[in-house]
């Protein structure tokens, strides 16, 4: 594991998951979080639930 995370830090990664085999895995998932945030605290419910 240290060898896969001083690979991945050469490798210029920011964040490194030995066990991830695909990096765009990881890019989709960071993707998802942006798209995602705007509507993580709002102070009402989503129009879905009333």
């Amino acid at each position: 594991m240290v060898d896969a995370a001083l690979s991945g830090l050469d490798q210029g990664e920011l964040v490194t998951i030995p066990s991830l085999p695909d990096a765009a895995d990881w890019d989709a998932f960071v993707a998802a979080r942006h798209v995602m945030a705007p509507n993580l605290s709002k102070s009402k419910a989503a129009a879905r639930y009333k």
